[in-house]
């Protein structure tokens, strides 16, 4: 018993179909369509398929070359190391660089706040000499040395001109 071949089966299966209602519609209105696009001579080019001719060129190809040293490429190393030591200064150097600055900031800070201890300490010191010199005591007794005495009867002078001022208003000498 021979074996049929693909073909052979799928000839005799599809020779065994039927074809419904709706495929024969389908194909009675193709054939329409084709019949009157030939009636008034209008069937597209593009339903024909047209073999084209390709005529392919070889591409042409540069002649080859037996290279049996590389030349040196300076220029690609030397920018490869300025590149690397750019690298590096910016990684290593200028954080050295910002913590010596804030180092030197914070020195400059403790300074100052140990200059302005000092002289708030001045400043103490020399207020505590104002108050023991302007006490009343002392100021009785620079008067006394100066020949100043206290007054030993007070007298008013008395203006002939009268100005109303309310009670609470604060006048100003000469407006």
């Amino acid at each position: 018993m021979s074996t049929p071949t693909r073909s052979a089966w799928m000839d005799a299966w599809e020779g065994d179909l039927t074809p419904s209602a709706a495929a024969t519609r389908s194909a009675e209105r193709l054939e329409a369509r084709t019949r009157y696009t030939r009636y008034y001579t209008r069937e597209a080019t593009a339903r024909v398929p047209r073999e084209v001719e390709q005529t392919r060129q070889a591409p042409v190809l540069p002649e080859l070359k037996v290279v049996t040293r590389r030349k040196p490429r300076w220029r690609l190393v030397v920018a490869a190391v300025l590149f690397c030591g750019l690298l590096l200064g910016c990684a290593i150097i200028a954080p050295v660089l910002i913590n010596s600055a804030a180092t030197q900031v914070e020195s400059t800070v403790g300074q100052l706040q140990t200059q302005q201890k000092q002289l708030a300490a001045e400043t103490s010191s020399l207020s505590a000499q104002i108050s023991a010199l302007s006490t009343p005591d002392r100021l009785a007794e620079q008067a006394g040395r100066l020949g100043l005495e206290p007054a030993k009867s007070v007298s008013y002078v008395e203006t002939g001109i009268q100005t109303a001022v309310a009670k609470g208003d604060t006048t100003v000498a000469g407006r």
